[in-house]
């Protein structure tokens, strides 16, 4: 895996259950990561203020490490990585698109590799 810190900053769309995110980051890696942080960071607003994108049920399942991650292009032709069950992946795993088959085209899903379902 490589996590590399990359100078210049692009624009992700990161997707996990039914909610897409789009993340500017370095690399794939960080735009997971800065969208855990504010999910967390979400779950630690008082209860009366909210986030129209950032409900509590994603608070509840980061919290509980049930979220899985894929990080594509901002224009969704291309998988750049991911997380499964809290491990990332550079290159997106079948088991990993299997869990947020909703969030893919069939272009994407053919992406992965059958073997690693």
């Amino acid at each position: 895996m490589n996590h590399a810190t990359n100078t210049t900053a692009g624009k992700y769309l990161v997707v996990t259950g039914i909610c897409a995110f789009s993340i500017d980051a370095a690399t794939p890696f960080q735009a997971v990561e800065a969208l855990k942080q504010r999910i967390y960071e979400r779950g630690q607003l008082p209860e009366h203020l909210t986030d129209p994108e950032i409900g509590m049920s994603l608070v509840e399942a980061l919290s509980a490490g049930r979220l899985n991650f894929i990080v594509m292009d901002a224009e969704r032709t291309q998988l750049l990585g991911g997380e499964f069950q809290g491990n990332y992946e550079d290159k997106v795993s079948r088991r990993l698109a299997n869990s947020l088959r909703q969030m893919l085209s069939e272009h994407l899903y053919y992406q992965t590799d059958y073997r690693t379902a």
